[in-house]
C-alpha cells in the first residue's frame, strides 16, 4: 500500500553503520530515515461514498504525549474537509479508524503556530492498538534547534506530497501511498519565534505540496554520539526550503488545547 521515494541520496547513509539513540534506544543507522519517517502519515478524511471511501488530504504526525495518542496536522489542509472525520487506516487498509475529538486555536495574523490543530486517537488505539507503533514518544520536550550550531547533522523531513499519491479505483482497486523523506539543514530564524526555517541538501524537482503537517526530526552529535529528536511539525514548503513550528511550540500547544479541565 504504501511505498517510500528515495530518490535524493542523503547524508544520512554515512551512519548506516552505527546506532543512533532514539528516546533512549538505539536504532542501526541503515534504519533510521525508516524508523523516524514512519510517524509521518498520509493525511485522511473518512468518505461516505462506496468507491472512494476516503480522500487523501495531505500529511500529518503521530505523537503520544502526556498519555494520549495525538495525531498532529495544519488546519489549512482541512479546509472544506469535516475535521470530525479525519481518519487512519488498519495495516491491512480494511477499517477507517475516526478520531475521538480534536483542538486547535483560533486563526492568529501574527504566528503559523495557530494553524496546528491535534486529533485525539487515545480510545480508537485502545481498540486497535495495531496503529500505537506510528506514534512517536514525545513526552519530554526535546532540544532546541539553533541555527548555526556545529553539533546537527541533518534534519529529516517526511509527508505524502499530493502530486505523488496514486488512488487507481476504478483501474486496480489500489491505493498507493508515496511518503517522501527529505534531507534539510537549519538556514534561519523567521521574525515569527514559533517557527524555524529549514533548506534542503538537494533541491527538488517537484512541488512538496501536501507535507504540510508531516514531520521534522534532527540527527545530532551529543559526546561524539548520533541522537535523534523530534524537531517540529511542517507548516510550509517549497522546491528549497521549509518553514516548521518548533517541537517546543508543538509541545505547549498539545499541553494547552489538552490541559486537563
Amino acid at each position: 500500500m504504501e511505498r517510500i521515494n528515495h530518490a535524493d541520496v542523503t547524508i544520512l547513509d554515512q551512519f548506516a553503520g552505527h546506532g543512533v539513540d532514539v528516546n533512549g534506544l538505539i536504532i542501526p543507522g541503515r534504519e533510521i530515515e525508516n524508523t523516524l519517517a514512519r510517524h509521518a502519515v498520509n493525511l485522511m478524511v473518512n468518505n461516505s461514498d462506496e468507491t472512494f471511501k476516503v480522500s487523501l488530504i495531505g500529511s500529518a504526525t503521530a505523537v503520544c504525549r502526556g498519555g494520549r495518542e495525538i495525531l498532529l496536522t495544519t488546519q489549512h489542509q482541512l479546509r472544506g474537509n469535516e475535521p470530525t472525520q479525519v481518519a487512519m487506516l488498519t495495516d491491512s487498509g480494511s477499517h477507517i479508524i475516526t478520531s475521538g475529538g480534536y483542538r486547535g486555536f483560533p486563526p492568529h495574523p501574527e504566528t503559523d503556530a495557530h494553524d496546528l490543530v491535534a486529533f485525539d486517537f487515545t480510545e480508537p488505539c485502545k481498540d486497535r492498538p495495531e496503529l500505537k507503533k506510528h506514534f512517536f514518544n514525545l513526552s519530554r520536550v526535546p532540544p532546541e534547534v539553533v541555527v548555526g550550531d556545529a553539533g546537527i547533522i541533518a534534519m529529516l523531513l517526511s509527508g505524502y506530497p499530493a502530486e505523488e499519491q496514486n488512488y487507481d479505483i476504478y483501474e486496480n482497486n489500489h491505493l498507493g501511498l508515496v511518503r517522501r523523506q527529505i534531507v534539510c539543514q537549519p538556514h534561519s530564524q523567521p521574525s515569527d519565534d514559533a517557527l524555524l526555517t529549514v533548506r534542503v541538501v538537494r533541491p527538488l524537482k517537484k512541488h512538496p505540496d501536501g507535507m504540510s503537517g508531516g514531520s521534522a526530526f534532527v540527527i545530532r552529535l551529543e559526546r561524539g554520539k548520533p541522537h535523534a529528536y523530534f524537531a517540529g511539525i511542517i507548516v510550509r514548503g517549497g522546491l528549497g526550503s521549509f518553514a516548521i513550528v518548533r517541537a517546543s511550540v508543538v509541545c505547549a500547544f498539545i499541553d494547552t488545547v489538552f490541559r486537563p479541565a
